[in-house]
């Protein structure tokens, strides 16, 4: 269909709908060429031979012609080569009229003018070739070929559209799914509010079913955490051991050395022994109170049973050293050294109450696991408590700096160090100085200034200050506390890598070592239990 312009639109009004554009320009071309035609014929007639006007006649005739070649051509419906030549030829001809400007009309009598003429000859003949010759040569083939490719443009488009037809299909089709899961979702969302609804319903009256249970829960709880500080606060400890009939039995001593209590039967294994002794831990807490009034001599014995010492296979042995002082040590009757006293003593006397010191602390020492490290609370010559924190290799990390009233007072002192050193650092709570004697020690301050802690021991550089207070950093949060009753075992590992064991008194003095090292941790602590075993019954010498 033809484009909507002025000439289309005055061809369509008057004349009729054009099939294509070119039919209506070719009409007004036609036109144009008649009316210059017309207008040049009558500039011919009318004007002077050889003057410029009858110049413009020649030149207005000869466009008129090439128009009224034009005009027709364009409107038919020719090939692409029939429309190449038509145009080839209009320009030629043109052309040839501009060209033919140049020599008329003074040279117009001479040869020069016939080159122009020819060149316009030529020019229509090319018109005439386009618009009847090459159509009758090569119409129906080239015909064929535009044909051929209109249906092959035709077929493109027809795909093109085939497949966004698809592709629209497929968008539909997954919109429609999407919309389908949508309305799935929303009706388990449905049900699932039901279902929490009704689930709130039933929860509300569980919320009130707990809350009576945990008013009667509450008092027992209570009941239990008293059971538990008691427990806590034992100043006693259980000891089971092998009687001289080879029978296994259990004491409980208290720190003192005093036995408060005893399994009062033997037992065949160890195992047994254990038994009853878990049975009475975990039930003497709650036993009632049953008063006997008619009760015999024998059910009232004010004095309580004291279990002899198992027999000893060995002996105690004083001795002066090379130094003049005076020293004990315990010997196998095979030979082997089992413990000495770590010190030398200015006289016999002073060894010999060492030695009492150690056969009454040894049966109830506990036996401290330091695992690396653990605070020990413990009474000085004082009669002050105080703490320490204690590697598992015999270091002492840090210690309290100052003695406290009470025991509890000391453990309290102790905790805070485990809250504060974590978050402190050096210059804000940590404290890093030179004292007097040119050594390098740390202090920590709590922020009101308290001091909590110090190294208890100087440096020889600040580095190895510093170190300190990293690895009290590290350690001081995980510490365990651990209770001293009047002496316990501790078992570390010296610089040689050797494992060793100690007796140190809640005093923090040393009343017996290992004397020798040993490979393994747990030949350490089997020292320690020939030593509970042998101790309390070897005989002395010396």
């Amino acid at each position: 269909m033809a484009t909507d312009n002025t000439l289309i639109s005055v061809y369509r009004n008057r004349i009729g709908e054009p099939t294509t554009d070119d039919e209506a320009y070719g009409y007004w071309l036609f036109v144009i060429g008649i009316v210059l035609g017309i207008v040049g014929l009558l500039l011919f007639y009318l004007t002077a031979s050889r003057s410029t006007p009858r110049q413009f006649g020649y030149l207005l005739g000869a466009i008129g012609l090439i128009l009224l070649f034009a005009g027709p051509t364009i409107r038919l419906p020719l090939t692409r080569r029939g429309l190449i030549l038509t145009y080839l030829g209009a320009v030629i001809g043109l052309v040839a009229m501009v060209w033919f400007t140049t020599f008329y009309p003074s040279n117009w009598t001479g040869p020069e003018g016939n080159p122009a003429v020819t060149l316009y000859i030529v020019g229509l003949g090319l018109m005439a070739v386009g618009a009847v010759v090459s159509p009758l040569l090569t119409g129906r083939k080239e015909a064929y070929d535009e044909a051929v490719r209109t249906a092959q443009e035709a077929t493109e488009s027809a795909k093109r559209s085939s497949d966004e037809a698809e592709r629209a299909s497929k968008e539909t089709e997954q919109a429609s799914q999407t919309a389908s899961e949508q309305s799935q979702i929303a009706e388990q969302a449905a049900r699932e509010r039901d279902t929490l609804a009704e689930k709130l319903a039933t929860s509300e009256a569980a919320r009130e079913e707990m809350a009576t249970v945990t008013e009667a829960t509450e008092a027992e709880l209570a009941a239990a955490h008293g059971t538990i500080a008691a427990a806590m606060d034992s100043k006693a400890t259980f000891e089971l051991f092998e009687d001289s009939a080879g029978k296994y039995r259990w004491r409980l001593r208290h720190r003192n050395s005093n036995i408060i209590a005893d399994s009062a039967q033997g037992y065949s294994s160890r195992q047994k022994a254990m038994q009853g002794l878990r049975s009475v831990q975990s039930n003497a807490a709650g036993g009632a109170v049953v008063f006997f009034e008619d009760a015999t001599e024998d059910d009232t014995a004010e004095d309580v049973p004291v279990v002899p010492a198992p027999e000893s296979d060995a002996t105690f042995e004083l001795f002066e050293d090379s130094a003049g002082e005076f020293r004990w040590r315990l010997r196998h009757d095979n030979g082997n050294i089992l413990a000495d006293s770590g010190e030398g003593y200015a006289s016999k006397s002073n060894v010999r109450r060492a030695l009492e010191s150690v056969r009454a602390y040894v049966p109830g020492a506990a036996y401290l696991k330091i695992d690396p490290v653990a605070y020990e609370v413990y009474a000085d010559a004082a009669g002050e408590f105080r703490w320490r924190l204690l590697h598992r290799n015999g270091n002492i990390l840090a210690d309290s700096g100052e003695g406290y009233s009470s025991r509890s007072n000391a453990r309290r002192a102790a905790r805070r160090v485990g809250e504060l050193a974590p978050d402190s650092e050096v210059d804000d709570g940590f404290e890093v100085y030179q004292d007097n004697a040119e050594e390098w020690r740390w202090r920590l301050r709590a922020a009101n200034g308290e001091l909590v802690a110090d190294s208890g021991e100087g440096y020889a550089n600040r580095s190895k200050a510093m170190d300190a207070v990293e690895r009290v950093q590290s350690y001081a949060a995980d510490a365990d506390l651990l209770e001293i009753g009047s002496a316990a075992f501790e078992v570390y590992e010296d610089r040689g890598e050797e494992w060793r064991w100690r007796l140190r008194h809640r005093n923090g003095e040393i009343i017996a070592d290992s004397g020798e090292g040993y490979a393994e941790r747990n030949k350490a602590v089997a020292a320690i239990e020939r030593i509970k075993r042998h101790a309390p019954g070897a005989t002395q010498e010396g």
